[in-house]
């Protein structure tokens, strides 16, 4: 929860880029899914700008399993 209320608060203040590097710098896969869900669901001004950020951190984070990435 922690992430998604620095996120919501630097989105608050209009710093997209602040909310995009806390989102860069997380290394916990929960929290940015739960954010992922909240910004695409909760209609929060700015969400698009860190829809993208948040998809390729999670990415960078999730493990690859040979045989199911093509």
């Amino acid at each position: 929860m922690t992430l998604t209320l620095n996120v919501l608060d630097q989105l608050h203040a209009g710093d997209e880029r602040a909310a995009a590097a806390l989102v860069r710098q997380s290394g916990d896969g929960a929290a940015l899914i739960e954010l992922l869900e909240l910004l695409w669901n909760a209609g929060v001004a700015r969400a698009p700008a860190l829809v993208g950020p948040v998809l390729e951190r999670l990415s960078q984070l999730s493990p690859v399993t040979p045989g199911l990435c093509r």
